[in-house]
């Protein structure tokens, strides 16, 4: 977790998208992934974000457990 912590910066949301999730609480986590460009929001709650009603294909939604497997493939795969 500190190496994580270590390469992680801290992005503020200048602006607040309310992609509409199902669960209202979530909609932050949506709005902060935008803010930072992220590419990938890593979450257990995977089925709330797909039936968002506003879409950014260019983020992928995705498992703790798919990240973990997507990494590992990654690093044994170079």
């Amino acid at each position: 977790m500190d190496i994580f912590v270590s390469r992680s910066q801290w992005r503020t949301a200048h602006f607040k998208w309310r992609p509409n999730l199902v669960d209202e609480a979530d909609n932050h986590l949506l709005e902060l992934a935008i803010s930072a460009n992220a590419h990938i929001l890593v979450t257990s709650n995977v089925r709330d974000f797909e039936k968002a009603e506003l879409r950014f294909p260019h983020i992928k939604i995705e498992t703790p457990a798919a990240t973990v497997r997507r990494l590992e493939d990654e690093r044994f795969n170079r």
